[in-house]
């Protein structure tokens, strides 16, 4: 017997809306404003692959460069970096009331 997928399969998500929104927010790591940009996690990414969009934070250039570069993190502290990060954009969209919350 084989299983069915509950969900069909779909592409990344793509939202120019969604990036725009995060690139407002002041960076989720340091705290710093005028300079942030919508950063993708890596752990997604590869040859011609783009990650996904949900999979996005609100870092300032110095710290998105950080992240590409990986700096002084183990493979495993940079994907809880990730993860942190994510989750605190979020956080910061839905408490500024700019992502609908159902």
């Amino acid at each position: 017997m084989t299983a069915k997928l509950i969900f069909p399969k779909s592409g990344p998500l793509r939202s120019e809306k969604l990036r725009r929104l995060v690139a407002s927010l002041t960076c989720v790591s340091c705290g710093l404003e005028g300079s942030t940009q919508a950063a993708h996690a890596n752990y997604t990414k590869g040859i011609g692959i783009k990650a996904s969009d949900a999979r996005i934070m609100a870092l300032c250039v110095e710290c998105h460069r950080n992240l590409d570069q990986g700096g002084n993190m183990t493979k495993e502290a940079r994907r809880a970096y990730e993860f942190e990060m994510m989750a605190l954009t979020y956080i910061h969209l839905m408490e500024a009331g700019k992502l609908e919350v159902v």
